[in-house]
């Protein structure tokens, strides 16, 4: 866990044991939670662990905010949904259909990465349609109790968004630059 500002920090996930390749973020403020790009469900141990060395657990989170549906971001959202229903998700209006429905999403990422799907991604879930929030770019949101500027960010994926997180003016980006 990095405290990067008060009310933000980043938890290291620990893909597959490794250190630094997969990070997902927690913002909170006025007694709400968030979570930013929760990761994959293969590596949802260590966001239940932060969560719950504060006193707090998946109950607690009222939105999860994407900046792309790739698995490394967003493979744990629809088991999270699952657990806690009121869960709100944020994401770009090109990738909700694919939270809705991964039937594509997860033939396209079965013909990359085989029989290691499982291993390393774990389960992807649908998300209820009702829990979606699309977005296109140009949005102000309140997540975390915070406000966010969104901002559609295509290049790394078509249904690319990054956050900016008015308080502490620091920009959520995901893989903008990768």
């Amino acid at each position: 866990m990095t405290v990067i500002a008060p009310g933000i920090r980043f938890i290291d996930v620990r893909f597959q044991g490794a250190a630094q390749v997969v990070a997902a973020a927690v913002l909170e403020d006025r007694g709400q939670v968030a979570l930013l790009d929760p990761g994959p469900t293969s590596a949802l141990d260590a966001v239940r662990a932060d969560l719950a060395e504060r006193g707090m657990g998946i109950a607690d989170v009222g939105a999860i905010l994407l900046t792309h549906i790739h698995l490394d971001h967003a493979g744990a959202t629809g088991v999270l949904v699952r657990e806690n229903p009121a869960i709100t998700v944020y994401v770009h209006e090109r990738g909700a259909p694919h939270l809705i429905d991964p039937t594509k999403l997860l033939k396209s990422a079965t013909r990359l990465y085989g029989d290691r799907m499982e291993t390393l991604w774990g389960a992807f879930l649908p998300v209820p349609a009702e829990n979606v929030r699309a977005l296109g770019g140009g949005e102000s949101i309140e997540a975390g109790g915070r406000v966010l500027e969104v901002a559609a960010t295509p290049g790394h994926a078509s249904h690319h968004l990054a956050y900016l997180d008015v308080a502490s003016r620091i920009a959520f980006v995901g893989d903008v630059a990768g």
